[in-house]
């Protein structure tokens, strides 16, 4: 369901329940609530994760299991792009989930948010089926038993100057007490101007000195292989590297960061190398037979996975000498 949240008379109560502050228990270190959703009052957090920029997706419509499966796609969500905040809590055994979710429906309707979608258990899903399984947008499916009960689903956004928030609220019924998941995405550009511009003479004298040399200027669609028009000045400085010297022959490896499959990402570092090899050899001249497209997949990290930074570093393409 979609509808415009009407403001309260009286917003000041909400906080009673809902923003009642911190428990005192022994959460992850640097965990906090996000200030525009807060957290139901005795509720602890299992697990938090902050980052700068990333993308994430939303359920914005029931969930065709027979035909989408566990899956987003275009029909079922949206993607947006901006800070992720993802936060995991254990709230009260003796609260259920409607009265939690209708806490934070009322909380977030005081801030300026409108519903996107909601839904309870059966409407969650097109068709019959086990309403647990909605515990795949959360990324919650290693630990679905915690929605073997039943569960709720609540997108809201609130549209600002500033860039728009979303927040999504997923409640797991079970035995053990509510899960409550949140996890909001602050829209906004992501940091630009940290690619350093590497030009035919650095490309010359790091393949001299080292055998390679390291290109973060190469950009390229999410999960895809298609290579964005803001690249176009580095392969401009690649194919004039290749005709000053028209001796040397290049293995274009491309690599990507730790997320996902091993294969997949084999195969994806690999067709975005084919890619590359493909766009000097069409758009420039270059012989095929001096450009050997390889993909190391994650495999040859040069920073850590475990932050955005790190991440950064470790997509990246790379001319090695042949």
């Amino acid at each position: 369901m979609s509808g415009t949240f009407v403001r309260p008379i009286a917003a000041a109560l909400l906080s009673t329940v809902l923003l009642a502050g911190p428990t005192l228990a022994k959460e992850p270190a640097g965990a906090k609530d996000h200030p525009l959703v807060g957290r139901y009052a005795g509720s602890e957090i299992m697990d938090y994760k902050s980052e700068a920029f990333n993308e994430q997706r939303f359920i914005t419509s029931p969930i065709n299991l027979k035909t989408e499966g566990e899956a987003f796609t275009e029909a079922n969500s949206i993607k947006v792009e901006g800070k992720i905040t993802d936060i995991r809590y254990n709230a009260p055994k003796d609260r259920s989930s409607l009265e939690i979710i209708r806490n934070y429906e009322e909380s977030l309707k005081s801030k300026g948010f409108e519903v996107v979608f909601s839904c309870a258990n059966e409407t969650c899903l097109k068709e019959k089926g086990s309403s647990y399984r909605m515990s795949f947008a959360a990324g919650d499916g290693q630990i679905n038993y915690r929605y073997g009960d039943g569960v709720r689903y609540l997108l809201a956004k609130a549209s600002k100057p500033e860039g728009d928030t979303y927040a999504a609220i997923f409640l797991g019924d079970n035995k053990t007490g509510p899960l409550v998941h949140v996890i909001v995405a602050d829209v906004k550009p992501m940091q630009s101007g940290q690619i350093a511009f590497v030009d035919a003479g650095a490309m010359a004298k790091s393949i001299t000195a080292s055998g390679h040399v390291t290109l973060y200027g190469i950009q390229f669609d999410f999960d895809k292989a298609d290579i964005k028009p803001e690249s176009r000045p580095t392969l401009d400085e690649i194919a004039k590297f290749l005709k000053a010297n028209n001796e040397v022959a290049l293995v274009v490896t491309g690599h990507t960061d730790g997320k996902g499959g091993f294969d997949y990402n084999v195969d994806l570092s690999k067709r975005r190398a084919q890619a590359v090899a493909a766009d000097l050899a069409q758009h420039y001249g270059i012989s095929a037979a001096r450009l050997t497209p390889f993909g190391a997949g994650m495999s040859s990290p040069i920073a850590s996975n475990d932050d955005d930074a790190g991440r950064a570093k470790n997509r990246r393409v790379e001319l090695v000498k042949r």
